[in-house]
C-alpha cells in the first residue's frame, strides 16, 4: 500500500566555549551570584538555532548542487523535494547524506531486505476504459546485509483471485480494478495487496511506469547492449494507433534505444509470453549494468527528472538514491533471476473464451521461498 514519506531530521550540537583570558562582566558576575534575578537569553538561543540550521541547509545544498547540478535540482523540485519547506529541508539533508556518506534512508525496518513491486502499464487502455491494465509485473528484492538481490516475473494472464471479489480474474486487472473503483491506494494499492494476497510476499514499496518512460530511461542511460539468441519476426507487434506492424530484430549483439528496448520487451507474438517475461528480465539487468559503468550516483536525479511525468511511485528521492547505490554495489552473480513459468501454469479457457493461465500454488510458492532467500541450498540446486 502506499506508504507516508518519512522525514527525518538533524539537530546539530552547539557548543561555546569561553576564551581564557576574557573576564566576564560585572553584570554577568551579578546575575551568576543571583540566580533569581537570572534572565534566560531566550533570543540569543532561538538567533543561534537558526543560524545552525541555514548552515544546515547552506551545506547540505552545497553537496546536492555540487552532485546534482542547479538546474535539475529545481527542475525536481516539486516533484521530489517536498510539499513544503520542512520536507524540502529534510529531502536535501537526505540526498547529501546519501551521496556523501555511507548512510542509506532505506524503506525497509533495521536496514534489512526491501521488496518493491515494479509495474509497466500501456497507457492507451486509460484514455480507451478510463484505467490502464499493467503490460508488467515484476518483483526485484534487495537484501543490504547479504548483497544479494533477486526478480520475480509474473505473468499477465495468470487466472487468481482478487481480494474482494468473488470471481478470478487475471492478475493484470488489479491495477485497473483498483483505479477505476477508486479503491485505497488506487492502482497500486490493490495490485499490491492482489500480489502479498497470493503469494504471502510482504511489499514495501511500488513503481509504475508507462511505455514512454521506459524509453526515456533507456535512452537516458545512453541505450543499452543486448545479446538477441535467436531472430524475432513478429507479424502482429501492436502499435500507438491500435494497428500491427512486422517487427524484424536479428540475432546477435545490438546496441538498443528506448523505442527498440520496449519493442523488444513487449512482442511475444514469435514466441510466447514466457519468452516475454526472460527478455523483460534481461532489459532490465542491461539497464542495470549501463547504469552501473556509468558509475554516477548523481545521474539517477537527472533520469528521474527526464522521466518524471511517466513515473508513479512511493519512493523518495532520498530513498531511491539508497537503492541505487545498493544496487549498484550488488556482485552480477548475486543477482538472481525467476519466473512464474509454463512449469508452474496449466492453460485453461474461460467460460467466457478467454486463454488464462491457472496457477499451480505449491511449484509458484516453491520458486517465491527462492526468490526471498527462504529456500534451503538442496531446494534450490534441485530447482535448478
Amino acid at each position: 500500500m502506499p506508504k507516508e514519506d518519512s522525514i527525518w531530521s538533524s539537530h546539530p550540537n552547539i557548543s561555546r566555549t569561553l576564551a581564557p583570558e576574557t573576564q566576564p562582566s560585572p553584570r554577568l558576575r551579578t546575575a551568576t551570584i543571583n540566580p533569581a534575578g537570572r534572565r534566560k537569553p531566550i533570543g540569543l538561543y532561538v538567533l543561534t538555532g537558526a543560524l545552525a540550521l541555514i548552515v544546515l541547509m547552506c551545506a547540505s545544498l552545497s553537496v546536492v548542487l555540487a552532485s546534482i547540478g542547479p538546474g535539475t535540482l529545481l527542475a525536481l523540485r516539486d516533484r521530489w523535494l517536498g510539499r513544503n519547506l520542512q520536507e524540502t529541508v529534510t529531502t536535501i539533508g537526505q540526498v547529501a547524506q546519501v551521496i556523501a556518506t555511507d548512510q542509506d534512508v532505506w524503506p525497509a525496518p533495521d536496514n534489512g531486505r526491501v521488496t518493491i513491486l515494479l509495474m509497466g502499464l500501456d497507457a492507451r487502455d486509460k484514455l480507451k476504459e478510463g484505467a490502464s491494465r499493467t503490460d508488467v509485473m515484476t518483483l526485484v528484492t534487495i537484501d543490504p546485509i547479504s548483497k544479494t538481490a533477486a526478480m520475480l516475473s509474473i505473468p499477465r494472464d495468470l487466472y487468481v483471485p482478487l481480494p474482494g471479489y468473488t470471481e478470478e480474474q487475471r492478475i493484470n486487472t488489479a491495477y485497473f480494478w483498483g483505479e477505476l473503483n477508486n479503491l485505497p491506494g488506487g492502482g497500486p494499492g490493490f495490485a499490491e495487496q492482489t500480489i502479498t494476497y497470493n503469494f504471502g510476499v510482504p511489499l514495501h514499496r511500488y513503481a509504475v511506469i508507462d511505455f514512454e518512460g521506459f524509453k526515456g530511461i533507456v535512452d537516458a542511460v545512453g541505450g543499452i547492449e543486448i545479446d538477441v539468441p535467436r531472430e524475432i519476426v513478429d507479424y502482429e507487434y501492436p502499435t500507438p494507433d491500435y494497428r500491427t506492424e512486422v517487427l524484424q530484430i536479428p540475432a546477435g549483439h545490438i546496441h538498443m534505444d528506448g523505442d527498440l528496448a520496449l519493442k523488444y520487451v513487449r512482442t511475444r507474438h514469435a514466441d510466447s509470453d514466457f519468452g516475454r517475461l526472460q527478455r523483460q528480465q534481461q532489459v532490465m539487468l542491461a539497464i542495470r549494468d549501463k547504469a552501473v559503468s556509468i558509475g554516477s550516483l548523481s545521474r539517477v536525479p537527472e533520469v528521474l527528472n527526464a522521466v518524471s511525468n511517466s513515473v508513479r511511485t512511493d519512493l523518495t528521492l532520498p530513498e531511491i538514491l539508497s537503492l541505487a547505490k545498493k544496487w549498484s554495489q550488488i556482485p552480477r552473480e548475486n543477482i538472481h533471476s525467476y519466473r512464474i513459468d509454463e512449469t508452474m501454469i496449466q492453460p485453461y479457457i474461460t467460460p467466457q473464451g478467454g486463454q488464462v493461465l491457472l496457477p499451480d500454488r505449491d511449484k509458484i510458492a516453491a520458486v517465491v521461498a527462492q526468490f526471498l532467500g527462504q529456500a534451503s541450498a538442496s531446494q534450490q540446486a534441485a530447482q535448478q
